[in-house]
C-alpha cells in the first residue's frame, strides 16, 4: 500500500523502498481489521509475517473501519 496525504492505495506486488513487507491472507487480514484480533498474536501464530517498520503495519491496520450498523427499516 502507498500512504500519501490521506488517501492510501493497495495492490499486489512489490514497491520501491518500501517501508514494510506484510505478508498474510484474506482471512487474518480482515480478522486484524474489522474484530479485533491481536496483530502480535497473528504474527506469533505465523499467519502474518512482517519485514520491516512493524509498528508502521499497526498503524496502516488502524486506518480501517466498519461503518455503523444501520437500523432496521420500519415494518420490516
Amino acid at each position: 500500500a502507498v500512504v500519501d496525504r490521506g488517501r492510501f492505495k493497495v495492490e499486489r506486488g512489490g514497491a520501491d523502498s518500501p517501508d514494510a513487507i506484510m505478508e498474510t491472507n484474506p482471512a487474518t487480514l480482515a480478522a486484524l481489521i474489522y474484530e479485533g484480533r491481536s496483530l502480535a498474536g497473528a504474527l506469533r501464530s505465523g499467519e502474518m509475517k512482517i519485514e520491516g517498520d512493524g509498528q508502521g503495519v499497526a498503524r496502516f491496520l488502524g486506518f480501517f473501519s466498519l461503518p455503523e450498523p444501520m437500523e432496521p427499516a420500519v415494518g420490516a
